[in-house]
């Protein structure tokens, strides 16, 4: 059993009361077996000064808000680690006003996954064809989404909707013909919001959407990004749930694809941009918060910043839903080429950094959340196919160890928020010092397909590209990351989310 660090106080086997001087209510669900870092829980601590920053704020400029502004609560993910500000894991309900750095610039970072027909047999079989195709289709040029400026204006105001309704059947050089298999009827209520954000504008875009004359091709859609994004091939290892696994086409040995991205250089495009505009939204008159954290008052005075970074983080959140599901497009493309023809169907594809819009008591109230999947229970979810489950939870492992889908239970102290993974356990550069036979012997069992291909011999005698890359794959090494096992624990003992299915990994993309 591990120490509790001091400033935090035990409720229950899964619950931690975190104690601030700012009358927050706020809770980390963790249990005992769960590592909890000193220097989250101070970020945390000093992130909660924010309390300060807007009451100084709302009678410094009363006229800025709509309504009296509040924060209501905030809830802490078991994967809770320090980030820049605010630690990853953190979820913040608010009213009257918004904080644009607790959503980050990696703006709709989230989560999808399909299920497929094939079987783990199938990769073992293609291993290496696999992982050329692959590296072919994500790195070197072979991924190949032509599109018109129509398109691209049509994805930032309306996500996936606006796709569909500007695609002609015509189209379809590259993914698109595997766009057109796409079961749509389906499709879009497997997606958080159908993957359709109404946005009035399209901020700062205008040079990206291209030329109104022709086909362009660019280099951002269809992009898996670095860090501890990925496209995983899976297997399902274990059914938890029979009842709930069977609804949703999850069957043990089925292969399954998991893709974990967001909206790129898009999303740090908003999210640089807001975070110098609520710097200058700062009454002149008061000190800049010693945090470093910044308000977005929701009304009055600031009313146009706030649509206009409504507007923002829509086209960027729509962005982000739009090159998920091109990224499960061509892993499929990937798997059909190799394995043969396949069914593939869509689980589902959420968010686990964004801002949602909430009526709370006739309430409008703002969850943020950053590194935190929405858990929503059975009455959220009505009017979907999840209406009778619960919303569904992916939450990956970290790199080459088990992922688990759940289904969420609405738990409220929670704020319906559940992990979106394992959480670090050691920073980047931590992780690339030490632990050097743990992470051959990790490469030795499972393929990682990065643009650098390993297997060639001229590759592996330039070890300057050689030894960065693999830098860059220690970063992401299992050793660097939580134990999946207590997270998913905390989650089901919490009443955030009951486990479905466990997924083991066959091989994963890193860019």
């Amino acid at each position: 059993m591990k120490t509790l660090d001091p400033r935090l106080k035990r409720l229950d086997e899964s619950r931690v009361s975190i104690t601030n001087p700012h009358g927050i209510s706020a809770t980390l669900f963790a249990n005992s077996d769960v590592p909890v870092e000193p220097s989250a829980v101070t970020e945390l601590l000093e992130m909660l000064e924010v309390s300060e920053t807007l009451r100084e704020v709302a009678k410094a400029q009363p006229d800025a808000f709509d309504q009296p502004p509040s924060i209501e609560a905030v809830a802490v993910t078991p994967d809770f680690h320090k980030a820049k500000g605010i630690p990853v894991g953190t979820v913040i309900a608010t009213k009257g006003f918004s904080i644009p750095q607790a959503v980050g610039n990696d703006i709709n970072c989230g989560m999808r996954l399909h299920v497929t027909s094939l079987t783990a047999e199938d990769v073992y079989r293609h291993r290496d064809e696999l992982e050329t195709e692959f590296r072919h289709i994500f790195f070197e040029g072979g991924r190949n989404i032509p599109m018109q400026r129509v398109q691209r204006e049509a994805m930032f105001r309306n996500g996936l909707t606006g796709l569909l309704e500007t695609t002609p059947r015509s189209q379809t050089e590259g993914q698109w013909a595997e766009f057109h298999q796409c079961d749509w009827s389906r499709e879009l209520s497997c997606v958080d919001r159908h993957g359709s954000l109404k946005a009035n504008s399209v901020f700062g875009l205008d040079d990206f959407m291209g030329p109104p004359d022709r086909m362009t091709r660019d280099g951002q859609i269809g992009s898996i990004g670095g860090g501890n994004h990925f496209v995983e091939i899976q297997v399902v290892d274990r059914i938890i749930d029979g009842t709930t696994a069977h609804a949703w086409g999850l069957k043990a040995g089925a292969l399954t694809v998991m893709v974990h991205s967001g909206s790129l250089s898009i999303g740090h495009l908003c999210g640089n941009y807001f975070r110098d505009v609520v710097r200058q939204l700062h009454p002149a008159s008061l000190k800049h918060p010693a945090n470093g954290i910044f308000l977005l008052p929701g009304g009055g005075r600031h009313r146009e910043q706030a649509e206009l970074f409504r507007d923002s983080v829509n086209n960027a959140g729509n962005f982000a839903f739009a090159n998920r599901l091109f990224l499960g497009l061509m892993a499929m493309t990937g798997l059909k080429r190799i394995c043969g023809d396949l069914e593939s169907k869509l689980v589902y594809d959420a968010p686990h950094n964004f801002l949602w819009s909430e009526e709370v008591d006739g309430v409008e109230t703002v969850i943020h959340r950053k590194g935190a999947c929405p858990a929503r229970g059975f009455e959220a979810m009505a009017g979907t196919p999840f209406e009778y489950f619960g919303e569904p939870v992916l939450v990956p492992g970290s790199m080459g160890a088990s992922s688990f889908v759940l289904a969420g239970r609405g738990n409220q102290e929670s704020l319906c928020s559940a992990s979106h993974g394992a959480g670090r356990m050691l920073s980047r550069g931590e992780a690339q010092h030490g632990h050097e036979a743990e992470f051959q012997e990790f490469l030795e069992r499972f393929p990682v397909v990065t643009p650098v291909d390993f297997r060639r011999a001229d590759v592996r005698q330039r070890r300057d590209i050689y030894e960065k890359k693999m830098d860059e794959i220690r970063q992401e090494a299992p050793y660097a990351y939580k134990g999946i096992g207590a997270i998913i624990q905390t989650l089901t003992d919490a009443s955030i989310a009951s486990p479905v299915a466990e997924l083991t990994p066959l091989m994963t993309m890193k860019g």
